[in-house]
């Protein structure tokens, strides 16, 4: 089927989590433990403490110091595998072990796609905003007077092909991973056609991630007024310290639930929209499992 319901697909990813429940579990302790670890190795390495010197861009970066080059990679190894796990519960469900969390071939395409999607990014990225000045510069010198306006139009006119171009290209990810290469003659495509049941499901996603986000703010409010409040508590001796260990894997849970939510909800929607366009329907049931170890 080509056709498909935009609500239908915003709501995959929340099916996701209703499917398999325990496999997103799994997924947010892996990002949890990860996290711990890595603000174990700030504590004992004294990364916490601030860089001599003032703060600019690259603050963030000089305050982890050398766990700046462990930290980068292993938030895209777990990215990528997270974002390969939401496309393999959609459209491989009966692939099992681990919890459909790998780090295969299927991670090893998607990481390779992300990195040039990224660098095509930073060199092309402009393009379209240059395109839309050289256009609209003509009309700039004859009418001064509407300049403003005129550039309101032009942004909005870049805004709206960098929507268009985003949309259009949105399956490259999932598709790579189901056809287990890089068929770039088919990724435009994919979409043609579709653009606006596409839009329409990814606002729907936006709207999903707000809520969460209002409600990760409120979590987040109350488990800094905790850890705060543990930190200014005085006395204590064994117990506070007990109760600061806990907040560690406690913040990294929180952490964790707030990188692969999010990847639940967008993957799980581009999966979807890929699963019907493609008119691929997921297998169910024990045949499942049998036509999941046969060759794509």
């Amino acid at each position: 089927m080509s056709a498909f319901s935009p609500v239908d697909a915003a709501l995959e990813g929340i099916r996701v989590v209703r499917r398999e429940p325990k496999a997103v579990a799994y997924w947010v302790a892996v990002w949890a433990v990860a996290f711990t670890l890595i603000a174990v190795l700030r504590l004992f390495t004294g990364a916490l403490s601030p860089p001599p010197g003032p703060m600019d861009q690259f603050g963030a970066i000089r305050r982890l110091g050398p766990l700046a080059v462990v930290l980068a990679p292993t938030l895209l190894a777990l990215w990528v595998m997270t974002t390969a796990t939401v496309y393999r519960a959609v459209l491989r469900p009966g692939e099992h072990g681990w919890h459909l969390f790998k780090l295969g071939p299927d991670e090893a395409r998607i990481a390779v796609l992300s990195a040039a999607e990224t660098l095509l990014l930073a060199l092309l990225g402009g393009v379209p905003a240059y395109l839309l000045w050289v256009l609209l510069d003509p009309i700039f010198r004859m009418l001064p007077a509407l300049n403003r306006l005129i550039a309101l139009c032009g942004f909005l006119g870049t805004v709206g092909i960098d929507v268009w171009l985003a949309v259009r290209l949105s399956l490259t990810p999932v598709q790579t991973f189901a056809e287990r290469g890089f068929p770039f003659s088919t990724y435009w495509g994919l979409g043609r056609g579709r653009f606006w049941r596409m839009l329409a499901s990814y606002a729907l996603v936006a709207l999903e991630l707000l809520s969460f986000l209002a409600a990760t703010v409120v979590v987040a409010l109350v488990f800094g007024w905790l850890a705060e409040a543990a930190l200014q508590w005085q006395g204590g001796g064994l117990l506070r310290r007990m109760v600061l260990w806990l907040l560690v894997p406690t913040g990294a849970v929180l952490i964790g639930v707030g990188w692969v939510v999010p990847i639940i909800l967008t993957c799980g929607c581009q999966a979807y929209v890929y699963r019907a366009i493609s008119g691929e329907h997921a297998p169910a049931g024990p045949a499942a499992a049998q036509g999941s170890a046969q060759p794509a």
